[in-house]
């Protein structure tokens, strides 16, 4: 008879044949690079529609096209774009790209053509109209504009604008084609990229690309990892994770956990410590080994060795060995006083020519803009010329043609600007409150709050921007008004709704400042006592200013956004608030702010994209296709989330979701496994026998489809493992003898569970 080593040597012998045997297989039988050197999409527009519109007393013809959106450069004609997302395969790299157009046909214009109008600051000294620059027409006569090529979790999409309209100047008629041919040619490369190989990494990508059939050539790509995950991963300092307060960071990562995903905190000073996230580490900035290394570092080190850089790093560390999808960022980042700046913020550049500011002034703000997206989007190191200025767009550049910052995430950030165990407090507690919440009037209430602006024409008023976002609020939803364009209002008004009739969800667009938001100063904020929370997306100017800075002034007091998330026991349970200005127009509701506005709540209700910090890189990601318009990097980087990147907004009624689980292996049947295989039914027993090691398999299912988060597997009532990708499996090797209760457990992505228990007899050796 065989020993138990010889049958598992003998096991391991077969199964190595079988993966070189496959392997061979796949290289001889499966794609090769070839297939994948023309990339082909067909496109066709319907019939582009004239719409008369008034502009500051002017009339114009609107072009639209169905599903398009419109570019909007100042002064530049507003024609129809088709943003294309071309998925490059791997191992090859971008090398041309042709557009071939058929159908032309001729459109006649009654007006002139629409052109972007100005772009205004938000805040209350924003009389001053635009500009010394003469802005002209130029009109093009290209079929597309290539934007750029980014990297999104080890896959390279390219970034193209197809120009299905063209404005003729010199007859003033539009060209209209009814179908263009994009034809995108790659070549060898020698690029490096890893992918984790994770089957929701995949879905994402074939979400966002065009041609999503190419995800195939990465699957040879994937990345080993290891056993140990922390999905939600924690960064504060060793004061805060140690607080000795009920709500605290320990308690809230166990929330977690108890949702089903694997959570754990990281201290600033255990990161700026190791070695691995210096700037020529493991994870570091100048080294070519590192997965998102893009260009060699010869001067300013300093610069990518300081606590920004090494925290993350850290985070590309935690992304590819812990599979991390959510970061939150414990700590404040006060400029004043440096005590409290707990985890630093990078400040980014984004050159804005037609944005009215004071000359003394206009490269203070261009030059410090707080971002997280620093954070959140990992590849290269955001400072392509190492000069002082970090997220130059390709023109500012002083080196090279080159995007220097990174648009896609990785991960999804948050932040909560904690410095003390009572702020900890006051955050884990609203938003598990806000969790655990299932008042029905509560949630189904939406708020939208508008006021008087000052601009001329349409955008005089915040309530004509609110109402394009109530159309995609879903109607089980009770949208409210609070406009001054329809009735007087002000703070008193405000805080009795918020206090009495708490909303679910606000939507703001005012006047504003560092500590000053929705009418209401910082003491007012803290008259608030409302105990249902709720959640703020504002586009005022400076609220969210969490480094508490005005053009190069700072303030010892908080910004009205952590008055709201953490400085009380009452108010947000997370808002999302512009930094600096926020970015509004003259004559049009199309402006900069509002469109990134109008795109998160896409992602919540249209994309079904309901966490806060998914939807919130969504909103800004939904634009790179005309980031270096006017105005849009300005508001991508500056719109931050201050609050739990993971929390997902709730539906108005209850959860319907009906998850369904049951273990697959071993079955709830009397039969012997011997090393994991299924061997022959034991007579009168009921119970599984196993002798050896095995791997428990889960099958887990949801109606409707696509809610099941994660599943976790307990032994004798103690968790073991949580795995969030099917086929769900968790092996048992620890010595084990006698009988055990095995049990899996399904969490949806709403928070709701679903269990089934199996009692079964294991005589495991162990390691």
């Amino acid at each position: 008879m065989k020993t138990p080593e010889k049958i598992t040597a003998g096991i391991m012998v077969f199964f190595l044949l079988f993966v070189i045997t496959v392997g061979a297989s796949i290289a001889k039988n499966g794609t090769t690079v070839e297939d994948f050197e023309k990339i082909t999409l067909d496109l066709t527009f319907s019939t582009p529609t004239l719409e008369k519109i008034e502009i500051n007393g002017e009339f114009y013809d609107r072009v639209t096209i169905d599903g398009l959106p419109n570019s909007g450069g100042i002064n530049q004609p507003r024609l129809p774009v088709k943003p294309v997302k071309v998925l490059i395969p791997s191992g090859r790299e971008f090398d041309s790209v042709e557009v071939v157009a058929k159908e032309k046909s001729l459109l006649e214009l009654d007006y002139a053509l629409e052109v972007g109008q100005n772009i205004i600051p938000l805040n209350t000294d924003s009389s001053q109209h635009f500009s010394e620059k003469d802005y002209s027409d130029l009109p093009s006569d290209n079929l597309y504009s290539i934007v750029d090529i980014h990297l999104f979790r080890g896959y390279f999409v390219l970034f193209v604008n197809l120009h299905p309209v063209q404005y003729i100047e010199e007859t003033g008629e539009l060209a209209y084609y009814e179908q263009l041919t994009l034809k995108i040619k790659t070549k060898d490369s020698q690029s490096i990229n890893v992918i984790r190989g994770l089957q929701r990494d995949k879905e994402i990508v074939a979400k966002l690309v065009d041609n999503p059939s190419y995800i195939v050539s990465y699957d040879r790509n994937s990345g080993l990892l290891d056993e140990d995950t922390v999905n939600y991963v924690i960064i504060t300092n060793e004061m805060l994770a140690n607080s000795g307060l009920e709500d605290n960071l320990q308690y809230f990562a166990q929330s977690k956990i108890d949702k089903g995903l694997s959570a754990d905190i990281f201290t600033v000073e255990e990161i700026v410590s190791n070695p691995e996230y210096s700037v020529n580490g493991t994870w570091g900035d100048n080294n070519p080994d590192n997965p998102f290394y893009r260009s060699e570092i010869t001067e300013n080190f300093e610069m990518f060795d300081d606590t920004q850089a090494k925290i993350r790093n850290f985070i590309r560390y935690a992304y590819i060995e812990l599979e991390t999808d959510y970061v939150l960022l414990a700590g404040d980042a006060d400029g004043y006083p440096e005590g409290d700046n707990i985890i630093p913020v990078r400040k980014l550049y984004a050159c804005e020519e037609g944005l009215p500011l004071d000359a003394g002034t206009l490269d203070l703000e261009e030059e410090n803009i707080p971002s997280d997206v620093y954070y959140a989007c990992l590849d290269g190191n955001f400072n392509y010329d190492m000069d002082e200025r970090w997220g130059e767009n390709a023109t500012d550049n002083n080196i090279a043609d080159v995007e220097e910052t990174d648009l896609l995430a990785e991960v999804y950030v948050g932040r909560a600007c904690v410095d003390s165990d009572v702020e900890v407090a006051n955050f884990v507690m609203k938003t598990l409150g806000y969790e655990s919440s299932d008042e029905d009037l509560y949630l189904a209430k939406a708020l939208m709050v508008g006021e008087y602006l000052g601009f001329p024409g349409v955008s005089s008023h915040g309530g004509n921007y609110k109402d394009l976002i109530i159309p995609a609020i879903p109607e089980n939803f009770n949208v409210d008004t609070l406009y001054e364009r329809d009735i007087p209002w002000n703070k008193y008004d405000l805080i009795d709704i918020l206090n009495v009739a708490t909303p679910h969800l606000i939507n703001h667009l005012g006047h504003g400042f560092v500590h000053y938001a929705l009418m209401m100063n910082n003491d007012d904020i803290l008259s608030l006592t409302n105990n249902k929370y709720f959640f703020i997306y504002s586009q005022t100017c400076l609220a969210g200013s969490f480094d508490n800075c005005y053009r190069d002034n700072y303030y010892e007091d908080d910004c009205a956004a952590e008055y709201f998330t953490v400085e009380t026991s009452h108010g947000a349970f997370a808002v999302i608030m512009n930094a600096r200005f926020g970015l509004g127009s003259e004559g049009t509701l199309y402006a900069p702010s509002q469109i990134l506005d109008e795109s998160f709540f896409k992602a919540l209700f249209t994309e079904d994209i309901r966490q806060l910090g998914r939807a919130n890189h969504y909103s800004k990601e939904d634009h790179i296709w005309h980031i270096n318009e006017n105005g849009i990097r300005w508001v991508y980087y500056e719109t931050n989330l201050l609050g739990d990147p993971e929390v997902a907004i709730k539906d108005s009624t209850p959860s319907n979701v009906e998850l369904t689980i049951s273990i697959a292996h071993p079955q709830n049947d009397g039969l012997l496994y011997i090393l994991n295989r299924r061997i022959c039914p034991i007579p009168l027993l009921k119970l599984p026998i196993v002798i050896g090691k095995i791997t428990v398999q889960a099958e887990a299912f949801s109606d409707p489809e696509g809610q099941v988060y994660s599943v976790e597997f307990y032994l004798d009532d103690e968790a073991q493992f949580i795995d969030s990708e099917p086929p769900f499996e968790w092996e048992i090797t620890s010595h084990l003898t006698g009988r055990h209760t095995i049990t899996v457990t399904a969490h949806g992505i709403h928070g709701e569970k679903e269990s089934e228990v199996n009692d079964v007899i294991l005589f495991i050796p162990g390691d």
